[in-house]
């Protein structure tokens, strides 16, 4: 759509491409398809970098069609806060259903429209500053009062999915929407206004730990006890777990400053530095921040580039608040989509959401939104002239990356399909699958399962089983070089060689 319309878009295209941030990104990318040469498992690159380039495809996407988008700002937020309250039902419809049921509300079943409450969790934060801009620039008082109940059950979801982390992130938003509110109050001659507006989110916020306190928490939903458990102690487990992930990461990044595992590769790695404390074959796939992690993986160049996109935004906002010719609104928008930006960082540190798409879109529509502001207010000062060979030959390098993008999403969608079946005799350890369809079960790419264990070893099982040694030793020999450190090709090796 893009090539085709080049003409009528290259303004646009042009003047995005052209953005420090779309550069810094777009390094990113090409300096993690250079870790093909390095990783340990080239394969699984190009099932990684087949999802950073949807990544980076949807961010320019975003910027490009969001460019002459007529008051974008309120009708994205009014989207954003749709969306939002749909996924707050979802936590409230499950949340009933389980009191319905078991009398109890327990957190880690609050899963709502994702697979995960701490992806859930992280998608409702990550867009209540996009509520917080609409109280900001709606008038009419039925209007603000809808957008206030969205943002108190939105608290109240997030205080009975209990996830710590979305706790912090809430924590950010309040100071960062306070600290908005006095500094509009000393700017606008000290209108009673701008104080009485932190009620927008300090009264939704009491009202939820009150809901909480009062009915949630006798019903194994209590927030305020949950939160008391945030700290660096390692007598938490989960805590615990982290901070001997992050060690793990640095002592990795401290010893291969310059070029890592390869991308997507820390999941291997991870292996043999935490194999003292894996229980069978539940690895550390992610090291519960991104931003190391992709250090580990990429190296220091690799961490800078990634780490340089958040710079950018920043910087794009300061300096537009600062020194833009903005009116107010536009620089309070702004302010609250660096306050969004910084919960995904909040995220990126604690969690992985640059593998969860359902954190991402928002993620992308934030960064792509700054930039797109960013570029505008440059060309009116810089007066750019978008280079339009560079654009059409930009566009026709994006179209020839996604060609194989889409094979290899397709062909890990089905296998992740035959991987359901492999794994579930691996757990159980049966041999429903028939022999003559192993084989074709699952496609090459990728050649690890979710849990890293070489698929050319799950399927050497069953010629094992079948007692035909030869063909499960050379799908063996395979396994190990898919996975050299989990040994569980070793493991079925020594089987072979006892019979």
């Amino acid at each position: 759509y893009f090539f085709y319309n080049r003409n009528s878009l290259r303004q646009s295209i042009g003047f995005n491409l052209n953005s420090k941030l779309t550069l810094t990104y777009l390094g990113f990318i090409f300096w993690a398809i250079g870790s093909l040469a390095y990783a340990i498992n080239p394969t699984e690159v190009l099932v990684n970098l087949s999802r950073q380039l949807n990544v980076f495809l949807m961010f320019f996407s975003m910027a490009v069609l969001c460019h002459g988008l007529k008051n974008k700002m309120v009708f994205l937020s009014w989207v954003i806060s749709i969306i939002l309250a749909f996924e707050i039902y979802a936590v409230l419809d499950q949340a009933i259903e389980l009191f319905n049921s078991t009398g109890r509300i327990q957190g880690g079943q609050l899963k709502g429209v994702t697979a995960n409450r701490n992806v859930t969790a992280f998608s409702l934060a990550i867009k209540i500053p996009f509520v917080l801009y609409l109280l900001h620039v709606i008038k009419k008082n039925w209007k603000k009062l809808i957008l206030t109940a969205i943002i108190t059950l939105g608290l109240v979801s997030l205080s009975m999915i209990q996830s710590r982390a979305s706790f912090v992130a809430i924590g950010l938003i309040s100071f960062a929407y306070i600290t908005l509110q006095l500094t509009l109050y000393f700017k606008e001659n000290k209108k009673i206004k701008q104080l009485l507006n932190i009620g927008y989110l300090l009264a939704p916020l009491f009202l939820a730990i009150l809901i909480n306190q009062t009915f949630l928490s006798k019903k194994g939903a209590d927030a305020i006890s949950r939160a008391a458990t945030i700290s660096v102690s390692t007598t938490d487990n989960s805590i615990n777990q982290r901070l001997r992930y992050y060690q793990d990461v640095l002592t990795h990044f401290s010893s291969n400053p310059i070029f890592g595992v390869g991308l997507g590769n820390w999941k291997l790695k991870s292996v043999d530095y935490d194999k003292n404390d894996i229980n069978g074959y539940v690895v550390p796939y992610h090291a519960h921040s991104d931003f190391i992690q992709l250090g580990a993986e990429l190296g220091i160049i690799g961490f800078l580039l990634y780490l340089g996109i958040f710079i950018w935004a920043v910087i794009f906002v300061y300096r537009l608040i600062r020194n833009g010719e903005l009116n107010l609104d536009e620089k309070v928008f702004h302010f609250l989509m660096i306050t969004a930006l910084g919960v995904y960082s909040v995220d990126a540190n604690l969690n992985f959401p640059i593998a969860r798409p359902q954190v991402l879109v928002v993620w992308a529509l934030i960064i792509a939104l700054i930039t797109g502001f960013y570029q505008k207010e440059q060309n009116k000062t810089l007066k750019l002239r978008p280079n339009v060979t560079l654009s059409t030959g930009f566009l026709a390098l994006c179209l020839f990356l996604t060609l194989p993008s889409i094979y290899i999403n397709n062909t890990v969608y089905k296998s992740l399909k035959g991987q359901m079946f492999l794994l579930q005799d691996f757990n159980s350890n049966k041999y429903n699958v028939p022999l003559n369809q192993v084989d074709n079960i699952v496609p090459d790419i990728p050649n690890i399962t979710v849990t890293t264990i070489p698929i050319n070893s799950v399927k050497a099982r069953y010629y094992v089983n079948a007692k035909k040694y030869d063909k499960a030793l050379a799908l063996l020999d395979k396994g190990t070089n898919a996975n050299p450190y989990l040994y569980y090709s070793e493991i079925l090796k020594s089987q072979i060689f006892q019979e």
